[in-house]
């Protein structure tokens, strides 16, 4: 008893907390809601009138300020102030546009421009700019009524709770908490935009719920202390203890009661007194039955059970509790084994009068009299309908995926093995499905957001499947289809249309839509002829070579797939062999020429294998390294072997600029890639000048915590990074300018259309126009034409990159070429 307590007050402990915490988290949102919408307004009210500063007459601009002052009690004042007498409202970095609105920190007075300092009394400025011409003249600044908050939180969360708001930038605008946001919050505001901890000041405990506002740069803050939220639990506590003595006390007198009692029962009845009392009070359902089944007597647990009293039952047999789940055969065997003075003992389902089932383990004992022959016959039965339902449950849940309710991996291979065993006519298709940027919604929304996502593509699958078809989830972001009959030869293709279109719609989660897509691959056989690992396999491959045709489609399953895993596979083992080789792996290195004194600037390195008397090109192979990940051991042999030849070339006295190596995504987002580089810079003594990065813009769409840590140590190391290929890929400009690089390289393809095609030039002028604003340089790729040349120095690109100067070549090679290249332009410049 006294651990039922302990459990009891526990338990009632933690559901204290729990509330405490479903309260704040109900009380902040509610508030954070209610303080958007009301600054929601002002921006809105604020915006309105900076439109009209000089459309309106003052008399009418005055009027409308008074009824939106009417109609916004968070607005004390509206004023419209000159630029030279607003400073304060302009940003750090100057750069401020049409419909910005900056929030300032408090200030002492009624308003803007309110000199007198009153105690208590405050305003919180909000700024919002006019223009005339495009050119900043003022603001249009609202001084908020910091009371009308103060008013709001303490109606919601008065009392037991502290209520604060504070900038995003950590300073306090109104409340009772701390004047700047303490550092554990502004560390979980990194984390997550809303949660909560808990903590303790002055050996006092409380808990701290936060949300950092949706659309503004505030930060709310309500803490409720553990203390308050113990009270009622404190209270029902004392009661609990109370109860719990009474009952002990209870308890022992019954105890004593019962000793005392039973000791006069075996007196006055003796043994078998006792033994019809045990079997009265025992918790099985028992029945008692002449030796023709008519049932004689039951206890009060059989009428609990099955619903029937002894006045229902006496005289008629055990058949009323027959719920026709067992076949004759079960009941026959029963009878016999009784009927031969034998027990019988076994699982059965019986019905009770309500018409419910319950399942019991019933055991039948015959008595026998002095003569063998059967006098009574006792049954027993043991109520294990939980149990039984638990056994089911946990069956269920190792069969199935715990998040979506799916057949799981095993369970889904198991009964394709037993559709394949049990028919041998007809044709049975597998469809593997596999979600385009599953990993990208996890490494942004959070796991949460791929929980979602994998419950809503359960769902929308079940919808479009057929009734017949079985679906499961084989693990992370793929699923499966078994598909058995086929009820027409396309069938299986028309329905990887409709689950690739089914799939393709965008993913909305917390005000953030995402594009989803996926990877069907179909293997289909005829299903006396194939075998369970056979079908795997086909549809694996097909899945993979959907993945490998741009994803958001479908693949069937053809022979040509199994030659190409099988060269895959090849190509994997042999590379693996070419980074032990000496022979296999060289470097080459193209020259980066300086657009206007045709000087070198610098070195592309590149990577050559030469395999088995041909030369691979990187396009196949480095692909198949990125999947097997050999491509993070490649890129080490990059690394070593470049800052080598570096160091030689320094030792030597050459000239050579920086000399820019590649680095794939999967490195940058798998791999400490760059702590490598600095490893092998220190060994060959390398400095940051003489390296710079590159890697493709589609690498920063992949934002994880090894790629931020590895961008992160670029920049700490000061090492320039170039982006390869840009407008071939999906990077935004915010990205862009986060990441502060020092170089953009435009892609051959559009270089090819200089001359040729309009819109591959204005693609490329608008490049080099955005990489000056961005104070980036420009690379072109692949120039291979004087014309090409020209235009580019023309329109202010920096480096020229291509055939036109130099191929790629070995470091010898290329060591003859700069002499060669160095004393060109200086005989062009001596002819001069």
């Amino acid at each position: 008893m006294l651990v039922s307590l302990q459990q009891v007050l526990s338990r009632g402990y933690e559901r204290a907390l729990n509330e405490q915490k479903s309260t704040n988290d109900a009380l902040i949102y509610a508030l954070e809601e209610s303080v958007v919408l009301s600054l929601q307004a002002v921006d809105n009210a604020l915006q309105s009138l900076a439109s009209e500063v000089l459309s309106r007459s003052p008399q009418t601009f005055e009027s409308i300020k008074t009824q939106t002052l009417h109609s916004l009690p968070q607005l004390r004042d509206i004023q419209v102030v000159p630029v030279v007498q607003a400073q304060s409202c302009m940003p750090v970095d100057g750069d401020i546009r049409q419909g910005d609105l900056r929030f300032l920190e408090p200030a002492s007075g009624r308003y803007w421009g309110d000199a007198s300092v009153r105690k208590g009394l405050s305003y919180w400025p909000a700024c919002v700019p006019f223009f005339i011409d495009d050119v900043l003249e003022g603001f249009v600044i609202g001084s908020i009524n910091l009371n009308y908050y103060r008013s709001l939180f303490q109606s919601v969360a008065s009392g037991q709770r502290e209520v604060s708001l504070y900038l995003f930038s950590g300073q306090k605008v109104v409340g009772e908490g701390a004047d700047a946001l303490a550092d554990r919050t502004r560390r979980s505001i990194r984390d997550q935009a809303w949660g909560d901890y808990r903590s303790a000041v002055e050996e006092r405990a409380f808990l701290e719920s936060y949300r950092s506002t949706s659309f503004l740069p505030l930060v709310m803050l309500m803490r409720s202390y553990d203390d308050d939220a113990l009270v009622r639990w404190e209270r029902d506590a004392e009661v609990v203890k109370f109860v719990f003595i009474i009952l002990a006390i209870a308890l022992l007198m019954m105890l004593i009661m019962y000793i005392v009692l039973r000791a006069k029962r075996e007196k006055i009845q003796g043994s078998n007194y006792l033994l019809s009392m045990a079997i009265r009070n025992t918790a099985n359902a028992i029945f008692i039955t002449d030796p023709k089944g008519k049932i004689e007597w039951v206890n009060d647990a059989f009428t609990k059970l099955t619903g029937y009293s002894l006045k229902q039952v006496r005289g008629k047999t055990p058949r009323i509790l027959n719920s026709g789940v067992h076949e004759r055969p079960f009941f026959h065997n029963l009878w016999t084994t009784i009927s031969a003075g034998k027990s019988w003992r076994n699982e059965l389902v019986n019905r009770r009068r309500d018409g419910s089932l319950v399942s019991v383990d019933q055991t039948i004992t015959p008595i026998l009299d002095s003569k063998k022959n059967v006098e009574y016959f006792i049954a027993v039965h043991e109520d294990i309908t939980a149990r039984k339902e638990a056994e089911e449950k946990v069956l269920f849940l190792a069969q199935h995926d715990d998040l979506t309710g799916l057949a799981n991996r095993r369970y889904f291979e198991a009964e394709l093995a037993q559709c394949v065993a049990t028919h041998q006519s007809g044709s049975i298709a597998l469809i593997f499905i596999d979600l385009d940027r599953f990993k990208e919604i996890n490494d942004t929304l959070g796991h949460d957001a791929g929980d979602v996502l994998l419950k809503r593509t359960a769902t929308k699958l079940l919808r479009v499947l057929p009734d017949d078809a079985k679906l499961s989830r084989l693990g992370g972001d793929e699923f499966a289809v078994l598909l058995y009959p086929i009820h027409s030869e396309n069938a299986p293709q028309r329905l990887a249309q409709d689950l690739v279109r089914t799939l393709a719609t965008p993913f909305e989660y917390q005000d953030v839509s995402f594009s989803v897509s996926c990877s069907v691959g179909v293997a289909l056989a005829d299903i006396a002829m194939t075998d369970v690992s056979s079908l795997l396999r086909q549809a694996d491959l097909a899945m993979y070579r959907a993945k490998q045709s741009g994803k958001n489609t479908y693949r069937m399953f053809d022979e040509s797939m199994d030659v190409s895993m099988q060269n895959r596979v090849r190509m994997q083992r042999l590379l693996k062999d070419a980074m032990q080789a000496d022979d296999q792996l060289m470097l080459n290195f193209q020259p980066q020429i300086d657009s206007q004194t045709e000087q070198l600037h610098g070195l592309e390195v590149l990577l050559r294998w030469h395999c088995q008397g041909e030369w691979i090109s990187p396009a196949t192979f480095i692909p198949v390294a990125e999947d097997s990940g050999q491509i993070v051991e490649l890129g080490r042999w990059v690394i070593e072997n470049t800052l080598a030849q570096i160091s030689r070339w320094q030792q030597k006295g050459l000239s050579f600029g920086r000399v820019a190596i590649n680095i794939s995504a999967v490195q940058m987002a798998n791999s400490e890639v760059v702590k490598d580089l600095l490893d092998a810079m220190k060994r060959y003594d390398v400095g940051s000048d003489s390296i710079a990065v590159e890697f493709t813009e589609s690498t920063l769409m992949v934002r994880s915590n090894q790629l931020l840590n590895n961008l992160s140590r670029l920049r700490e190391a000061k090492i320039a990074i170039a982006i390869d290929d840009f407008g071939t890929g999906y990077c935004s400009l915010s990205y862009l300018k986060e990441l502060n690089a020092q170089y953009l390289k435009i892609d051959k393809s559009f270089i090819d259309g200089i001359g040729e095609r309009y819109s591959d030039e204005c693609i490329v002028t608008a490049t080099i126009a955005m990489a000056n604003g961005l104070e980036m340089a420009v690379v072109a790729e692949g120039v291979e034409t004087e014309a090409q040349v020209a235009y580019l120095r023309q329109h202010g690109c920096e480096t020229i990159q291509g055939y036109y100067y130099g191929r790629p070549m070995p470091a010898e090679t290329l060591e003859s070429w700069m002499q060669s290249h160095a004393q060109r332009i200086t005989d062009q410049y001596l002819t001069r």
